[in-house]
């Protein structure tokens, strides 16, 4: 990349129309950033609003107005989920959304105070809205590890070092604090705050910032540079795995009666129809037998795509385990004898390394196939 481009461009960045925090940047900016945290109240509220009104309007549209969830214009079982299931719950947004709360309240909150309370009611707000869109409005959220949490955490972190930083910065400025002031040619010309970098040796009402901030740089170098020395004199606790002991039955022990079904049926169905064996026969015949368990599984146990939900219904998929899906099933022709083929077909294409090259290349993926 050219030189010349890079230059310019970080020039650009660092020539704006505030060179510091002067009185006309909490005007123009500092206002602005109040204003969108303000916002930043009001959205949540406006998007539970927003969740309950727009479903009830597809409703209606989609029964003709009557209320009458068995009349329906939709032409296949995901389209009428769709309808009546409710969104997918975008939870990595909601973690974005807190961070900025966050991070916008440690940036300016020294400068601006009003933006501690103002991003406390925000994170109130938002967690009130969040539980009842949870409840109420989205789909079952995903279950997940704690990844993406700890993610978050470990960005939050950071936020109380740039509020030190950035705060020592906003309460040192000699223009604001200490009526600083220096000519100017013209009108056009911006005030020089004489806000620099430099140590000082008389204590000012910045300083006690000042001090926590040295502060903080020295804790983090002590825990990232010399963290495996402090843990190697017993000073931090070492970073090990706890194993502990869960009491988890066996598998086959544990896997739920309508989770056993989603393969036992499936495969007995594909088989019976087809003549393709897509599971392991001592595996099916083991689930087959299953009993009620003690301990269950929460969520799907399986790996293959058609337990996710969300590819079934992109799928347009109904299992064989659930009864008398040809009821469900709409396909292309008017014969009520082979809907199921429609939902077959996902699980033989999806499978299609369990058919031989020879049988596969004749397939001719018409009705009746």
């Amino acid at each position: 990349m050219d030189q010349k481009f890079i230059g310019h461009h970080i020039k650009k960045f660092f020539n704006g129309q505030h060179s510091d925090y002067t009185p006309d940047w909490y005007i123009d900016v500092g206002l602005v950033i109040l204003q969108t945290m303000v916002i930043q109240i009001i959205m949540p509220i406006v998007n539970t609003v927003k969740g309950f009104a727009i479903p009830i309007i597809k409703q209606k549209i989609n029964s003709s107005f009557t209320d009458d969830p068995y009349k329906t214009s939709s032409t296949s079982m995901a389209k009428y989920k769709a309808t009546y299931g409710g969104e997918e719950y975008l939870i990595h947004f909601k973690y974005s959304d807190i961070l900025v709360i966050v991070y916008v309240a440690c940036l300016y909150g020294i400068g601006i105070p009003l933006l501690f309370p103002v991003a406390s009611l925000a994170l109130g707000v938002t967690w009130i809205n969040e539980r009842i869109q949870t409840a109420y409005q989205v789909k079952q959220p995903p279950a997940m590890d704690d990844t993406m949490t700890q993610n978050a955490m470990g960005l939050l972190k950071i936020a109380p070092i740039m509020l030190l930083v950035n705060g020592y910065w906003m309460l040192s400025n000699r223009m604001i604090y200490a009526n600083f002031w220096s000519y100017i040619s013209t009108n056009d010309e911006t005030m020089s705050s004489g806000h620099i970098l430099k140590i000082e040796n008389e204590i000012n009402w910045a300083s006690p910032i000042l001090v926590m901030v040295i502060a903080s740089f020295a804790i983090l170098v002590l825990q990232f540079v010399f963290a495996p020395f402090l843990q190697a004199w017993g000073f931090t606790m070492a970073a090990q795995d706890i194993v502990v002991d869960e009491d988890l039955p066996n598998f086959f022990d544990a896997v739920m009666l309508s989770q056993a079904d989603e393969i036992v049926m499936e495969s007995k169905n594909v088989k019976s129809s087809y003549g393709i064996e897509i599971m392991d026969p001592i595996t099916v015949d083991r689930l087959d037998n299953t009993q009620m368990p003690k301990k269950s599984i929460q969520g799907t146990p399986w790996y293959q795509i058609l337990s996710n939900m969300q590819y079934a219904d992109d799928f347009y998929y109904i299992g064989a385990f659930v009864d008398e899906r040809e009821k469900l099933i709409k396909d292309g022709d008017m014969e009520e004898g082979n809907d199921c083929e429609q939902s077959d077909i996902v699980m033989i294409l999806l499978n299609l390394s369990c058919v031989p090259d020879e049988i596969a290349q004749r397939f001719d993926f018409k009705a009746g196939f």
